[in-house]
């Protein structure tokens, strides 16, 4: 059986188009790991019946999370993602769901239930009218995800999925990322005109 020893993939962890070298492991299949030359870690590559074409890859990406993102919000985002990439839908929005109400809770939310922590930070003016009705979606979409029978509503599908990763993905932008960087270009202002 002919087998590809290296192949050229964007590397999930060091986000490069790199050379990938076949491990000498045992094989199943069509599913082969392969090592990154740039930064040596691993992905389990799966080509077609004929290994003529790479059907998939896993990891697919490993995503970066700004610092200004508190670790633990952060860690569920990611797992989201994680979840998204090998088709875990329900899952994806459960974690979203978990992400957002972990960053309500940080950002000061007193309150018990998710749609009461929502509404009490749009009160409290720590986040727009456009973010909380989208939060809301969050929260619909990851119950939908986590319980099934109290809501009976469809399953979400790949499209709705990602709709909830990017929205949750512009609120750690709005909520966390540019307001960090606003603080630092104006340190970094004040540094200039204080010398």
């Amino acid at each position: 059986m002919w087998h590809i020893n290296r192949i050229n993939l964007k590397c999930p962890y060091c986000d490069v188009y790199a050379q990938f070298v076949k491990i000498d492991k045992k094989e199943v299949g069509s599913f082969f790991i392969y090592r990154c030359v740039n930064c040596d870690n691993e992905v389990l590559v799966v080509f077609d019946g004929n290994y003529e074409k790479i059907i998939d890859q896993y990891p697919k990406r490993i995503p970066k999370m700004d610092p200004s993102i508190p670790k633990n919000v952060a860690e569920d985002f990611i797992e989201a993602i994680k979840c998204f990439d090998v088709g875990a839908y329900k899952a994806a929005a459960v974690m979203c769901r978990r992400a957002l109400q972990s960053s309500l809770i940080e950002r000061g939310s007193t309150k018990d239930r998710l749609l009461d922590q929502i509404d009490e930070l749009y009160e409290k003016e720590v986040i727009t009218k456009a973010l909380r009705d989208w939060a809301h979606e969050i929260r619909i979409a990851g119950n939908i995800g986590a319980h099934p029978d109290k809501d009976g509503l469809k399953d979400l599908d790949e499209e709705e999925a990602r709709e909830i990763l990017d929205f949750m993905e512009e609120y750690l932008n709005y909520v966390y990322v540019m307001p960090a960087r606003v603080m630092k270009k104006r340190r970094k202002r004040a540094t200039k005109e204080n010398k």
